[in-house]
């Protein structure tokens, strides 16, 4: 068994093997490291093999600490590996522990994608030295959407509620359709400007959304949605697509018309595209893990629960400390987030917040 670091030649068996499993993170894939190195990450991706076998990958973002002169790495939704094989993780780890030497590496943040119910896998991540971590990078909660389905069932599934609101969209006259251009990608960021501005959460800026445009979009890995109303564009939704999955990581709109339900109504026509496109599964990603009224998104919960996805909780962020700077680091990344969240209240993080 060997562990090797593969480039742009294997970028097909990079994608195969992830699309063949029943957790195919786009935030693995080939093309979302290169997507995030043009702002500031270096992807370094290993594959452990057997033979002519991949037992496993992981695609890690590492970004250099410039005060320390040293990096941190970090795996988004990774690895993709069985982690009950303990003798392949365990392949991994060594090689890890080479890399990260040989690029001063602080230490190894990961949050695969196991569901929170499975003790084994978190023992044996525990007894590989890592660390279970209280904040998350990636919302450790989401609701799912099975589109494989016939859609009048899909339909019925959802709350009452919901299915009110998408017809009144409809009688109101609601129009989406997907973008087709980048100056739709400069209407999406004022209007995400607008919703941040209102509901006080931090954004990338306008190069990040124009970079998903021109990479991602244009290999079929993402796509824009526009919700109009009589003729204003009224709200946005721009999802990721990778194997027979897709996700809805950012969404806007505006503060009028919002009685005529275009949110409700862009999320149907999504499912509806996705499906017949031949998509099996919908994630509405980050919802608080214990939604309770006081929670600052507790309406977001409402509006992603009236469409009755099957709640998923995963294991959440576990850290594999390499240097003992491990602890200056979680001094600092705390001290920072305490400070964050006392300037933005309600912000995208609180999606992560238990």
């Amino acid at each position: 068994m060997q562990v090797v670091e593969i480039g742009p030649l294997e970028r097909d068996a990079w994608n195969n093997f992830i699309t063949s499993t029943s957790r195919p993170s786009i935030l693995q894939s080939y093309e979302w490291g290169e997507f995030k190195s043009r702002f500031g990450w270096q992807p370094l991706r290993l594959m452990i093999k057997e033979g002519s076998e991949i037992r496993g990958v992981i695609s890690i973002l590492i970004r250099r600490v410039p005060l320390l002169k040293r990096t941190i790495f970090y795996a988004p939704r990774g690895p993709i590996i069985d982690f009950e094989e303990e003798e392949v993780f365990e392949t991994l780890l060594e090689a890890l522990s080479q890399k990260a030497s040989e690029k001063r590496g602080i230490f190894l943040k990961i949050d695969p994608e196991i569901e929170e119910d499975n003790e084994r896998v978190k023992e044996i991540i525990l007894g590989n030295g890592f660390r279970a971590c209280s904040s998350q990078v990636q919302p450790r909660c989401t609701f799912l959407i099975d589109l494989d389905q016939d859609e009048d069932e899909l339909l019925k599934g959802f709350k009452s509620k919901t299915r009110y609101n998408i017809r009144l969209a409809e009688r109101k006259g609601v129009k989406v359709e997907e973008a087709h251009s980048e100056e739709d990608v400069e209407r999406f960021y004022k209007m995400l400007q607008e919703t941040g501005a209102r509901d006080k959460f931090l954004l990338h800026s306008i190069e990040y959304y124009q970079g998903i445009w021109e990479l991602l979009r244009a290999r079929d890995m993402a796509s824009l949605f526009l919700a109009h109303y009589r003729g204003e564009m009224i709200a946005a939704s721009l999802i990721f697509k990778f194997g027979d999955w897709c996700w809805y990581m950012y969404g806007a709109s505006s503060y009028h018309h919002r009685e005529v339900m275009p949110n409700q109504a862009i999320h149907w026509y999504i499912m509806r595209k996705m499906k017949e496109e031949g998509y099996k599964t919908y994630d509405l990603w980050g919802i608080p893990c214990n939604p309770q009224p006081d929670h600052p998104l507790w309406g977001v919960y409402r509006f992603k629960a009236g469409f009755r996805g099957r709640l998923v909780k995963f294991i959440g962020a576990y850290d594999l400390p390499f240097s003992p700077l491990y602890r200056c680091w979680n001094g600092l990344e705390t001290t920072y987030k305490t400070a964050r969240g006392l300037l933005f209240k309600g912000t995208a993080v609180d999606s992560l917040r238990e």
